[in-house]
C-alpha cells in the first residue's frame, strides 16, 4: 500500500503543487512495474491518500482513480452518492414510463378530461348512495329509540327488550360505517382529482413538445 508519505505531503502543499509532485513520487517509490497500474486517490480522516487499490466499499466515500502522470482517469462517487445517482435513474425512467403510457391511453385532452369526469362522477355517485343510506338509517334509528324510551319509561331504564337495544347498536354502527366510507372516498376523490390535474398539465407540456 502506498500511503503515509504521500498523506504527509498532502496537508502541507496546495492541490496544484502536489499535483506536479504525485508523479515524481511514484516514479520514486513504486518501480517500473506499477507505471502502468491505477492509483486510487481518496480522503482518510481529513488526509489525502494514494495507494494501488481502492479503498474497502465499507469505507468507500468517493475516490479518485488516477494515472501514473497523475492525471485523474475516473472520479468514483461514494456509496451514498451512488445510492443517490441509482434513485434518480430509477426516477427518471419512472417518469418516462408515464409519459408513454400518458400519450398511449389518450389520444386528446378531452380524452383525458372525459376520463377524469367519468371517474370523479363514479366516486360522487357512491358518496350520495351512502348519503341516502344515512338518512334512511338515521330514520330508522329514530323510530328505535322511540320505542326504547316508550319501554324504559314504563319499566325503567335498560329495561326495554334486548332485541330493541341490539337493533339500535347496529344501525349505529351502520351509520359510523357509513361516515367512515364517505370519508375514505371523500379522500379517494380528492387524491384522484390531483392525480388528473398532474396528468392534465404533463399531457399538455408533451403535446406543446411534439408541436
Amino acid at each position: 500500500m502506498i500511503r503515509t508519505r504521500c498523506s504527509t505531503f498532502a496537508r502541507r502543499l496546495p492541490d496544484a503543487l502536489f499535483g506536479l509532485l504525485v508523479p515524481v513520487w511514484f516514479a520514486l517509490t513504486s518501480g517500473a512495474s506499477l507505471a502502468a497500474e491505477p492509483v486510487y486517490k481518496y480522503e482518510d480522516r481529513g488526509m489525502v491518500t494514494y495507494q494501488d487499490r481502492a479503498p474497502s466499499s465499507a469505507e468507500d466515500n468517493g475516490h479518485s482513480i488516477l494515472n501514473n502522470q497523475g492525471v485523474v482517469l475516473q472520479q468514483v462517487l461514494s456509496r451514498q452518492e451512488r445510492r443517490a445517482e441509482r434513485k434518480r435513474e430509477r426516477d427518471a425512467e419512472l417518469s418516462r414510463i408515464r409519459d408513454r403510457a400518458l400519450l398511449a391511453t389518450f389520444t386528446t385532452e378531452e380524452d383525458l378530461l372525459r376520463t377524469r369526469d367519468d371517474r370523479i362522477g363514479m366516486i360522487d355517485g357512491l358518496i350520495s348512495r351512502l348519503d341516502d343510506r344515512i338518512r334512511i338509517l338515521a330514520e330508522r334509528l329514530a323510530v328505535v329509540d322511540k320505542r326504547v324510551q316508550m319501554q324504559e319509561k314504563s319499566m325503567g331504564a335498560g329495561k326495554a327488550q334486548e332485541t330493541l337495544y341490539g337493533e339500535q347498536r347496529s344501525i349505529q354502527r351502520n351509520i359510523e360505517n357509513a361516515w367512515s366510507l364517505i370519508d375514505s372516498k371523500a379522500s379517494e376523490r380528492s387524491d384522484l382529482s390531483g392525480k388528473f390535474d398532474g396528468d392534465l398539465e404533463r399531457y399538455r407540456e408533451l403535446k406543446a413538445d411534439r408541436g
